[in-house]
């Protein structure tokens, strides 16, 4: 069997729900590198693009990034900084990260799992549930509204699952 980048990379990928943030770095050889910080403290490092991560992700949820990410965008009015609702167990909100590379600066946090937002040097700490922290280089308050947003976004997407579950109540 012919195994291509994406599948080895989504097999690789820990559950949506595990995932506690996505965060770009660069790599020893100037290539893009991604860590997947996991709920149980591991670092999962991946020699792939944060973009191309996310689209693996959603792709094993069968969805699309693009069509998430549009329709995140129509829900929220906004055009940059979109919040990413993958699945009911893993709402993405952005973090910036790295304001020098154009692209891949962003992050992304799991608002599922409750990440804790403190005051840091020149941005805002992100400490997730594993004890890792995360410096954003946004200030707090722009970081705890995301945070709202996103919060918000997953609570629609817990009632539509409560919703489906007990239709599927009613005729099962």
């Amino acid at each position: 069997m012919n195994w291509t980048k994406r599948d080895m990379l989504m097999q690789r990928l820990p559950a949506a729900a595990d995932i506690l943030a996505i965060v770009p770095m660069n790599g020893a050889d100037g290539g893009r590198t991604t860590v997947i910080h996991t709920a149980e403290g591991d670092r999962l490092t991946l020699s792939a693009a944060t973009e191309y991560v996310l689209s693996c992700l959603a792709g094993r949820e069968d969805k699309e990034l693009r069509l998430i990410r549009r329709n995140a965008a129509r829900q929220l009015a906004r055009r940059r900084n979109i919040i990413l609702p993958i699945l009911h167990g893993c709402v993405l909100a952005p973090i910036m990260v790295d304001p020098k590379r154009r692209s891949g600066r962003l992050g992304y946090i799991n608002i599922a799992r409750r990440p804790l937002i403190g005051h840091g040097k020149d941005g805002t700490d992100v400490a997730l549930h594993s004890g890792t922290v995360i410096h954003c280089l946004w200030q707090p308050t722009t970081v705890k509204k995301l945070v709202q947003e996103a919060k918000a976004v997953h609570y629609k997407l817990l009632l539509d699952v409560r919703r489906q579950l007990e239709h599927a109540a009613e005729f099962g």
